[in-house]
C-alpha cells in the first residue's frame, strides 16, 4: 500500500469494536472518477469510511478505472472496496442497478438518478438547475413542455469520450476524441440521426457505430462539412451503449486535443411513439425541466458540500439539507519554518463562462500591478492548476499577462510540487465567482473551497473573495482576509508582505483552523449522518 494510503487509513480507519455497517451492502456512484479531482476524493473518502465500518462496497462508474492508481492519486486508501464498471446506458439503468444494495450514495454533479435501494443518500455539490446554461427562448420552451413530458425518459445522452459543446447560435456541436460513447433509451424501432462533420479537419475520415457487444451497426464516410445521417438501431428492452470509433487529429497550435468526429443535433426517433413522446425524440433539451425533482423522493438525506450549497438547496429544491464539508489531506501539509516571499493560487484553468472560473488572469494582473509599483519588491507569484487541451488557448492569456513578472505558471503539476508550494509560499489568493452575480449565478462561485483549506494548513494566510464557501472558512482578521473588490486584495497582500510578525501570527491559527475540515472530522460528520437518518438500517 502506498504512504498516502497508509496515512490516510490511520486517519479514519475504525476501531476494532466499531463497525455499525457491518452486513451492509453499499454502492458509491460517481460518473466522473477518471478526473480523480476533489469531488471524486469527497465520494472515495465516503467509501473509504463505509468499507472501515464494515461494509461490502462497491465504487460504481463508466471509465477504465484502476482503483490503486485512483486511490493513490486522491490520497485514500481504498482497498477494502471494489471497482465495478457499468454500462453507460442511461439513469434509469443505473437507478435499476440500485435495487441490490442495502446503501446507494449518488456522488455525481447534476444526477437525476431515482433509487431503488433500501436507504440512500445524495451528495450535492450544488444544486445547479439544468436549463441554467440554456438561451432564454429554450428555458422558456422547458418551463413550458417540462409539466406535459415527465416520466419520458430521454433518447439519447452523452457517456465517455466527449469534449465539451462548441459552435455558434445556429449550430452547436460536440467533437469525440476518436472513440464517444452515446447512451440510447429502450425501444422497438428506434433510428439515431444526427448531422456529423469534421469542421476544421484536414481530411475527412471513416466513422464505425458499435453496439454494446462492439458489433458494427454502421460505416460512415464523415466529411468536412456537417451532413445528415441514420442509424438503424436494434431493438433492446433495457437501453444500450453506442461507441462512435474513429481517427482521430490535433488542430495544431495551441489546441493539442484528438478530435474525432463532430456531432450536431443527435437525437433518436421511434415509429411507436406517441406525439408527447415524440417531441423529446427530436428536441431531447426539452427534458431537462428544473422544476421536476421527484427524484430526490427517494433519498433518505440530501448533504451540502457547504453552508452555501445547503442554503440554495433549501431555496432551489425546497428541501433540508445535511452539511457534508469535504475531507482535506491536511496531514499532508507540513508548514515550512523559512516561507518563500510568494503569492499562490491553486485551481482549474477554465475561461470565465464555463461554470466556476478561478480567474488566474485576473490574480494575475493583479500581482502585475503591485509588482511594478514596487509594492511586492522580491515576490513571485505561483500560479497553479489543472489544464484540460480544451483550456490551452486561456492558459495562454494567463501566460502572455505574466510575462516580464515573476510570475510562474504550473499546468498540471504533479501533486507532491503543489504540496511543496503550499507549504512554502506565504500568501494564498482566491477570486473564484468575481465579477459574477452569485445571487443570480450562485454556480459561478466557490461551492466551498478546498484549495484554500489546503493552503492554511500548508501555512500560507489566505486572502479571499468574500463570498460563497469562503465565508465558511476563512475568518476575516482571525486567520486570514476576505475581500470585496481588487483594491482590498492590493491593500490586505501589501500589509502581510510589510508585517512579518502580522503574517506569521495570521498562519500559525490558518493552519489551526485548517484541521476543522480534516479526514478525521469528515469521518465524524458521515458517522452522524449515517446515525441520524439511519442509513445503515434496512
Amino acid at each position: 500500500m502506498s504512504e498516502i494510503a497508509d496515512g490516510t487509513a490511520a486517519a479514519t480507519a475504525a476501531a476494532p469494536d466499531e463497525h455499525p455497517a457491518r452486513g451492509v451492502r453499499a454502492a458509491v456512484y460517481n460518473r466522473f472518477w477518471h478526473s480523480m479531482g476533489g469531488g471524486e476524493r469527497h465520494n472515495g473518502m465516503i467509501a473509504q469510511v463505509l468499507a472501515a465500518e464494515g461494509a461490502s462496497v462497491d465504487i460504481l462508474g463508466h471509465s477504465e478505472v484502476d482503483l490503486d492508481r485512483l486511490g493513490s492519486h486522491l490520497g485514500l486508501d481504498l482497498a477494502g472496496c471494489r471497482y465495478v464498471r457499468l454500462p453507460d446506458r442511461g439513469e434509469e439503468a443505473i437507478a435499476a442497478l440500485s435495487a441490490g444494495y442495502d446503501l446507494f450514495v449518488n456522488g455525481s454533479y447534476m444526477s437525476r438518478i431515482a433509487p431503488q435501494s433500501r436507504r440512500s443518500a445524495y451528495l450535492c455539490f450544488f444544486p445547479t438547475p439544468f436549463d441554467h446554461d440554456m438561451a432564454a427562448w429554450r428555458k422558456a420552451a422547458v418551463r413550458t413542455a417540462g409539466p406535459l413530458l415527465r416520466g419520458v425518459r430521454p433518447a439519447v445522452s452523452f457517456g465517455q469520450g466527449w469534449y465539451p459543446p462548441e459552435g455558434g447560435r445556429r449550430r452547436q456541436w460536440t467533437w469525440t476524441n476518436g472513440s464517444g460513447i452515446l447512451a440510447v433509451s429502450p425501444g422497438e424501432r428506434r433510428t439515431l440521426r444526427a448531422d456529423i462533420g469534421r469542421p476544421g479537419a484536414p481530411a475527412g475520415t471513416a466513422l464505425r457505430v458499435l453496439d454494446a457487444g462492439g458489433g458494427v451497426l454502421a460505416k460512415l464516410e464523415i466529411g468536412a462539412d456537417f451532413a445528415p445521417f441514420e442509424v438503424p438501431l436494434p431493438p433492446t428492452t433495457d437501453g444500450t451503449e453506442l461507441t462512435l470509433v474513429s481517427d482521430a487529429f490535433s488542430p495544431g497550435d495551441a489546441d493539442v486535443r484528438e478530435l474525432g468526429v463532430a456531432v450536431s443535433r443527435p437525437r433518436v426517433t421511434d415509429g411507436d411513439e406517441g406525439p408527447i413522446a415524440r417531441l423529446p425524440l427530436r428536441f431531447p433539451w426539452l427534458l431537462r425541466d428544473p422544476a421536476d425533482l421527484a427524484y430526490l423522493d427517494g433519498y433518505d438525506v440530501v448533504m451540502a458540500n457547504s453552508q452555501f450549497t445547503q442554503g440554495w438547496i433549501r431555496r432551489l429544491w425546497k428541501r433540508d439539507a445535511d452539511v457534508l464539508f469535504p475531507p482535506i489531506q491536511v496531514q499532508r501539509l507540513h508548514p515550512a519554518p523559512a516561507r518563500e516571499k510568494a503569492v499562490i493560487t491553486v485551481g482549474r484553468f477554465f475561461a470565465p463562462g464555463l461554470g466556476h472560473a478561478k480567474r488566474q488572469l485576473e490574480m494575475v494582473q493583479w500581482f502585475g500591478e503591485l509588482y511594478r509599483a514596487g509594492d511586492l519588491p522580491g515576490w513571485t507569484m505561483h500560479v497553479v492548476g489543472g489544464c484540460e487541451d480544451s483550456q490551452l488557448p486561456y492558459l495562454e492569456l494567463v501566460r502572455a499577462a505574466g510575462a516580464g513578472l515573476p510570475v510562474r505558471i504550473h499546468p498540471n503539476a504533479p501533486r507532491a510540487q503543489v504540496e511543496h508550494l503550499l507549504s512554502t509560499s506565504s500568501v494564498f489568493w482566491s477570486a473564484t465567482g468575481y465579477g459574477e452575480d452569485d445571487r443570480r449565478r450562485p454556480w459561478t462561485a466557490e461551492h466551498f473551497g478546498m484549495t484554500t483549506v489546503e493552503a492554511m494548513a500548508g501555512g500560507c494566510v489566505p486572502v479571499v473573495i468574500d463570498r460563497a464557501g469562503q465565508r465558511e472558512i476563512v475568518r476575516h482578521g482571525v486567520d486570514g482576509y476576505r475581500w470585496t473588490g481588487p483594491e482590498q486584495v492590493a491593500s490586505f497582500t501589501r500589509r502581510l508582505a510589510a508585517e512579518d510578525g502580522l503574517r506569521g501570527r495570521l498562519a500559525a491559527a490558518a493552519i489551526a483552523r485548517a484541521q476543522t475540515f480534516s479526514d478525521d472530522a469528515f469521518a465524524r460528520q458521515w458517522r452522524d449522518i449515517a446515525e441520524g437518518h439511519r442509513l445503515y438500517q434496512g
